[in-house]
């Protein structure tokens, strides 16, 4: 945390996750580069198949990274012979704005990176030993497998499967209906969402705003555990920018307009709750399997979102705990959306009620619900989307 900046929930950042592992120091030529896997705005992201650790320039290096770049090195490949590192690196077909904005926006996600430990966030293994603004810096990065947007189409094709092809209606709703299917998609969805209000609650105890949260910034290891990525556009809150009232003068119109809380669309000062409205969004969407504000243009976003207050509508037949903490991010009023312990702290009980089902009207009741909103939701892309006015813009 700066020093003299003002704490985010609380909570210091020394209760947080460990602090971060040495980062490997390589030449490019130590590389062995595989095939492309993913190609962003400014980056290309590719396999690592070997590091063939060259002679470092002596007294360069302490011994935690040199013990770094050996273990680096032992570590490239699983068992079976899959790459567990990816290299990033800038694009060479950019203009050369484009690629001025992408050599900082690279050195920006390495120098956080470095500094950040959580198991939601991914992790940096390595990264040039040159200069972070020269042309042929990159970061090695743990590889990720599927990204939550694609996560998102695989639930509504298991919610599909499991829903069966009889509708009775919502009292019965659907005669051949898998619940047990249902309640784990659910509990799927919710843990997801869990871990990713777990890491931006980690990043703002460590006063960094994320800025960019979206279903294309949130990825899946080999494991299946969720990590937010792509960290060009963070910010570190610094005492310097605060202009009262826990608001910052910063940069606005940052991120994806479709989760960009109104007040940095607007150029206003904002805090590190934008990334709560965003989460709120990003939430409805993995409740929804809808993407939000579905064919609007830019123009009608900015008209109906950002300046009458229009939201996405929740299911009638989610629960209330749900609905109310995605109204709570989503507010106009920046001071009534919820710190991301609390976040945690919701989404954990809903996710040990969800798992504690299985009987009793309660339990039937949960499951019914759970199979009515995942019809709801199971209309295409932006099916099942109405949208409620958020009247609080003050």
């Amino acid at each position: 945390m700066d020093p003299g900046g003002p704490a985010l929930g609380g909570i210091p950042p020394s209760d947080a996750a460990r602090g971060p592992d040495p980062i490997a120091r390589l030449s490019y030529p130590e590389l062995r580069v595989g095939s492309e896997v993913g190609r962003g705005g400014f980056s290309v992201v590719s396999l690592v198949e070997r590091v063939d650790l060259g002679e470092a320039e002596a007294g360069s290096e302490t011994e935690a990274e040199v013990l770094a770049r050996h273990d680096l090195s032992n570590t490239v490949l699983t068992r079976t012979g899959m790459s567990r590192y990816v290299v990033k690196t800038l694009r060479n077909d950019l203009p050369e704005t484009e690629y001025t904005k992408g050599i900082v926006d690279l050195a920006v996600e390495a120098r956080f990176l470095s500094q950040l430990s959580h198991p939601n966030i991914i992790s940096m293994r390595g990264m040039a030993s040159s200069d972070p603004l020269e042309a042929r810096f990159f970061v090695v990065l743990e590889r990720l497998t599927v990204t939550l947007d694609y996560r998102l189409l695989e639930w509504r094709r298991e919610c599909g499967a499991a829903l069966g092809s009889l509708w009775l209606g919502p009292c019965l709703g659907h005669c051949l209906a898998d619940r047990p299917a249902l309640n784990r998609i659910w509990i799927d969805r919710l843990l997801t969402a869990r871990d990713v209000a777990a890491a931006v609650g980690y990043l703002h105890r460590n006063s960094v705003l994320y800025r960019d949260l979206k279903p294309d910034n949130v990825g899946y290891d080999g494991r299946g555990r969720p990590k937010i990525f792509d960290f060009g556009l963070a910010k570190r809150l610094h005492p310097d920018d605060h202009v009262g009232g826990g608001l910052y003068s910063l940069t606005g119109n940052t991120g994806s307009l479709r989760y960009m809380a109104p007040e940095v669309a607007l150029g206003l000062p904002y805090s590190h709750r934008a990334d709560a409205y965003s989460f709120g969004i990003v939430l409805w969407q993995i409740c929804a399997l809808a993407t939000p504000y579905a064919g609007y243009t830019p123009a009608m976003h900015s008209d109906l979102v950002i300046d009458r207050g229009l939201r996405p509508r929740p299911s009638d037949g989610w629960p209330v705990p749900w609905t109310d903490l995605m109204r709570r991010c989503w507010s106009a009023r920046i001071g009534s959306r919820p710190e991301f312990d609390e976040v945690v702290a919701t989404l954990d009980q809903e996710i040990d009620d969800l798992l504690l089902e299985g009987g009793g009207e309660e339990g039937r009741r949960r499951q019914l619900a759970a199979i009515e909103a995942a019809r709801v939701g199971d209309g295409g892309d932006g099916g099942g989307l109405d949208l409620d006015l958020d009247l609080d813009l003050g």
